[in-house]
Protein backbone atom coordinates (compact mmCIF):
# COMPACT_ATOMS: atom_id res chain seq x y z
CA UNK A 1 0.00 0.00 0.00
CA UNK A 2 1.40 3.04 -1.07
CA UNK A 3 1.88 6.27 1.93
CA UNK A 4 -0.43 8.30 -0.55
CA UNK A 5 -3.27 5.51 -0.16
CA UNK A 6 -2.53 5.25 3.84
CA UNK A 7 -2.47 8.99 4.19
CA UNK A 8 -6.27 9.27 2.20
CA UNK A 9 -8.04 6.12 3.40
CA UNK A 10 -10.81 5.97 6.08
CA UNK A 11 -13.36 4.03 7.46
CA UNK A 12 -16.33 6.28 8.47
CA UNK A 13 -19.29 4.45 10.79
CA UNK A 14 -22.88 5.45 10.38
CA UNK A 15 -26.57 4.58 11.44
CA UNK A 16 -27.46 3.28 7.97
CA UNK A 17 -31.67 4.26 9.08
CA UNK A 18 -30.53 7.47 10.05
CA UNK A 19 -27.49 8.89 8.19
CA UNK A 20 -25.49 11.83 9.80
CA UNK A 21 -24.71 14.36 6.31
CA UNK A 22 -21.84 15.81 8.23
CA UNK A 23 -20.55 12.62 8.91
CA UNK A 24 -20.91 11.96 5.31
CA UNK A 25 -19.38 14.68 3.89
CA UNK A 26 -15.74 13.07 3.95
CA UNK A 27 -17.01 10.51 1.06
CA UNK A 28 -18.19 13.19 -0.77
CA UNK A 29 -14.79 14.76 -0.59
CA UNK A 30 -13.48 11.91 -2.12
CA UNK A 31 -15.96 11.35 -4.77
CA UNK A 32 -15.46 15.41 -5.96
CA UNK A 33 -11.23 14.50 -6.21
CA UNK A 34 -12.20 11.82 -8.60
CA UNK A 35 -11.82 8.90 -6.13
CA UNK A 36 -13.83 5.77 -5.53
CA UNK A 37 -15.53 4.36 -2.18
CA UNK A 38 -17.12 1.54 -0.53
CA UNK A 39 -20.82 2.08 0.78
CA UNK A 40 -24.02 0.57 1.65
CA UNK A 41 -27.31 -0.24 -0.47
CA UNK A 42 -29.98 -2.33 -0.79
CA UNK A 43 -28.39 -4.95 -2.19
CA UNK A 44 -25.07 -5.24 -0.09
CA UNK A 45 -21.72 -3.29 -0.35
CA UNK A 46 -21.03 -1.33 -3.82
CA UNK A 47 -17.92 -0.04 -5.12
CA UNK A 48 -18.72 4.30 -6.33
CA UNK A 49 -17.55 7.12 -8.22
CA UNK A 50 -18.70 10.36 -9.30
CA UNK A 51 -20.31 9.74 -13.04
CA UNK A 52 -18.33 13.41 -13.73
CA UNK A 53 -15.13 11.35 -13.36
CA UNK A 54 -13.15 10.20 -15.98
CA UNK A 55 -10.18 8.72 -13.93
CA UNK A 56 -13.32 7.30 -11.08
CA UNK A 57 -14.83 5.38 -14.42
CA UNK A 58 -11.64 3.75 -15.24
CA UNK A 59 -10.68 2.65 -11.83
CA UNK A 60 -14.37 1.10 -11.17
CA UNK A 61 -14.16 -0.88 -14.59
CA UNK A 62 -10.60 -2.13 -13.29
CA UNK A 63 -12.01 -2.97 -10.06
CA UNK A 64 -15.30 -4.48 -11.67
CA UNK A 65 -13.07 -6.30 -14.91
CA UNK A 66 -15.79 -4.86 -17.26
CA UNK A 67 -14.12 -3.25 -20.09
CA UNK A 68 -15.77 -0.70 -22.27
CA UNK A 69 -16.67 -3.25 -24.91
CA UNK A 70 -17.81 -5.39 -22.65
CA UNK A 71 -22.01 -6.44 -23.00
CA UNK A 72 -22.72 -5.45 -19.53
CA UNK A 73 -23.41 -1.77 -19.07
CA UNK A 74 -21.96 0.09 -15.90
CA UNK A 75 -24.70 1.07 -13.41
CA UNK A 76 -25.78 4.42 -12.22
CA UNK A 77 -27.83 5.51 -9.00
CA UNK A 78 -29.58 8.68 -9.52
CA UNK A 79 -31.88 10.64 -7.29
CA UNK A 80 -35.18 10.66 -8.97
CA UNK A 81 -37.47 9.58 -11.56
CA UNK A 82 -36.73 12.87 -13.56
CA UNK A 83 -32.88 12.15 -13.20
CA UNK A 84 -33.16 8.20 -14.59
CA UNK A 85 -35.58 9.97 -18.03
CA UNK A 86 -32.92 12.24 -18.40
CA UNK A 87 -30.12 9.73 -18.86
CA UNK A 88 -32.18 6.89 -19.96
CA UNK A 89 -34.12 6.47 -22.75
CA UNK A 90 -37.54 5.77 -21.86
CA UNK A 91 -41.21 4.89 -23.59
CA UNK A 92 -44.56 5.28 -22.02
CA UNK A 93 -45.29 2.00 -21.04
CA UNK A 94 -41.27 1.62 -19.73
CA UNK A 95 -41.83 4.53 -17.25
CA UNK A 96 -44.60 3.22 -16.08
CA UNK A 97 -43.24 -0.18 -15.13
CA UNK A 98 -40.30 2.25 -13.73
CA UNK A 99 -42.55 4.70 -11.65
CA UNK A 100 -44.40 1.49 -9.70
CA UNK A 101 -41.48 -0.32 -8.88
CA UNK A 102 -39.35 2.23 -8.19
CA UNK A 103 -37.43 3.22 -5.41
CA UNK A 104 -36.54 -0.49 -4.95
CA UNK A 105 -34.16 -3.30 -5.81
CA UNK A 106 -33.79 -2.98 -9.53
CA UNK A 107 -31.10 -2.49 -11.84
CA UNK A 108 -33.20 -0.79 -14.96
CA UNK A 109 -31.21 -1.50 -18.32
CA UNK A 110 -31.90 1.22 -21.02
CA UNK A 111 -30.27 2.71 -24.26
CA UNK A 112 -28.20 5.70 -22.81
CA UNK A 113 -29.06 9.20 -23.68
CA UNK A 114 -26.41 11.48 -24.80
CA UNK A 115 -25.67 12.93 -21.82
CA UNK A 116 -24.22 9.48 -20.21
CA UNK A 117 -20.52 10.06 -20.29
CA UNK A 118 -19.31 7.76 -23.18
CA UNK A 119 -16.92 5.69 -20.67
CA UNK A 120 -19.83 4.50 -19.26
CA UNK A 121 -21.85 2.55 -22.50
CA UNK A 122 -21.47 -1.02 -23.03
CA UNK A 123 -21.12 -1.73 -26.32
CA UNK A 124 -24.67 -1.48 -27.46
CA UNK A 125 -25.30 1.99 -25.50
CA UNK A 126 -26.89 1.38 -22.36
CA UNK A 127 -26.71 2.12 -19.47
CA UNK A 128 -27.86 0.52 -16.29
CA UNK A 129 -30.11 2.92 -13.92
CA UNK A 130 -30.66 1.97 -10.34
CA UNK A 131 -33.43 4.45 -7.74
CA UNK A 132 -32.83 2.34 -4.36
CA UNK A 133 -34.91 2.30 -1.20
CA UNK A 134 -32.18 3.24 0.96
CA UNK A 135 -30.91 6.49 3.18
CA UNK A 136 -27.40 6.47 2.64
CA UNK A 137 -27.70 6.24 -1.31
CA UNK A 138 -30.30 9.15 -1.63
CA UNK A 139 -27.90 11.37 0.53
CA UNK A 140 -24.93 10.71 -0.91
CA UNK A 141 -26.36 11.44 -4.43
CA UNK A 142 -28.18 14.62 -2.80
CA UNK A 143 -25.08 15.95 -1.20
CA UNK A 144 -22.84 15.09 -4.46
CA UNK A 145 -25.33 16.58 -6.74
CA UNK A 146 -24.83 14.18 -9.61
CA UNK A 147 -25.60 10.56 -9.96
CA UNK A 148 -22.81 7.77 -8.35
CA UNK A 149 -21.26 5.13 -10.60
CA UNK A 150 -21.83 1.70 -9.13
CA UNK A 151 -20.58 -1.56 -8.84
CA UNK A 152 -21.26 -4.46 -6.39
CA UNK A 153 -18.47 -5.35 -4.56
CA UNK A 154 -19.08 -9.17 -4.09
CA UNK A 155 -19.72 -10.95 -7.12
CA UNK A 156 -21.03 -14.48 -6.71
CA UNK A 157 -17.48 -16.06 -6.21
CA UNK A 158 -16.43 -13.97 -3.62
CA UNK A 159 -16.99 -15.37 -0.08
CA UNK A 160 -19.76 -13.66 1.52
CA UNK A 161 -17.27 -12.72 4.39
CA UNK A 162 -16.44 -9.65 2.33
CA UNK A 163 -19.99 -7.98 3.28
CA UNK A 164 -18.36 -7.31 6.70
CA UNK A 165 -17.03 -3.90 6.84
CA UNK A 166 -13.30 -5.42 8.49
CA UNK A 167 -13.43 -7.45 5.60
CA UNK A 168 -13.83 -4.79 2.78
CA UNK A 169 -11.27 -3.25 4.04
CA UNK A 170 -8.77 -6.17 4.75
CA UNK A 171 -9.29 -6.62 0.64
CA UNK A 172 -10.28 -3.22 -0.88
CA UNK A 173 -8.75 -0.63 0.92
CA UNK A 174 -5.58 -0.18 -1.02
CA UNK A 175 -8.35 0.19 -4.14
CA UNK A 176 -10.61 2.61 -2.40
CA UNK A 177 -10.68 6.04 -0.89
CA UNK A 178 -12.89 4.86 2.01
CA UNK A 179 -15.70 2.49 2.74
CA UNK A 180 -18.39 4.01 4.62
CA UNK A 181 -19.60 1.50 7.59
CA UNK A 182 -23.35 0.67 7.67
CA UNK A 183 -22.65 -2.79 9.56
CA UNK A 184 -22.82 -6.35 8.37
CA UNK A 185 -24.91 -6.59 5.07
CA UNK A 186 -26.02 -9.87 3.61
CA UNK A 187 -25.72 -9.40 -0.53
CA UNK A 188 -28.89 -10.03 -1.99
CA UNK A 189 -28.57 -8.70 -5.91
CA UNK A 190 -31.36 -6.57 -7.47
CA UNK A 191 -33.87 -7.77 -10.18
CA UNK A 192 -32.00 -6.27 -13.82
CA UNK A 193 -34.90 -5.64 -16.76
CA UNK A 194 -33.79 -4.38 -19.65
CA UNK A 195 -36.40 -1.98 -21.77
CA UNK A 196 -35.84 -1.80 -25.66
CA UNK A 197 -36.47 0.70 -28.00
CA UNK A 198 -39.94 -0.94 -28.58
CA UNK A 199 -40.89 -1.18 -24.79
CA UNK A 200 -40.54 -4.63 -24.66
CA UNK A 201 -39.47 -5.82 -21.14
CA UNK A 202 -36.47 -8.55 -20.77
CA UNK A 203 -35.60 -10.30 -17.37
CA UNK A 204 -31.63 -10.58 -17.04
CA UNK A 205 -31.59 -11.18 -13.30
CA UNK A 206 -34.50 -12.38 -11.33
CA UNK A 207 -33.33 -11.31 -7.83
CA UNK A 208 -34.40 -9.28 -4.74
CA UNK A 209 -36.88 -7.18 -6.69
CA UNK A 210 -40.44 -9.26 -7.15
CA UNK A 211 -40.95 -9.52 -10.87
CA UNK A 212 -43.85 -6.81 -12.20
CA UNK A 213 -46.68 -7.77 -13.83
CA UNK A 214 -46.74 -6.14 -16.85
Amino acid sequence: MSAARQHHFARLRIDPDRPDPRKLMPAVDALRRGEVIIYPTDTGYAFGCALSSARGITTLRKLKNIHSKHSKPLTMLVESLNDMGRYGAMSNQAFRVVRRLLPGPYTMVLRATSDVPRAMKNRAHEVGMRLPDHKVCAMLVDLLGEPLLTGSVTPGEEPPELEDPEELEHHHGHDVALIIDGGHIWPEPSTVLRFDDNGDIEVLRAGQGPLPDW
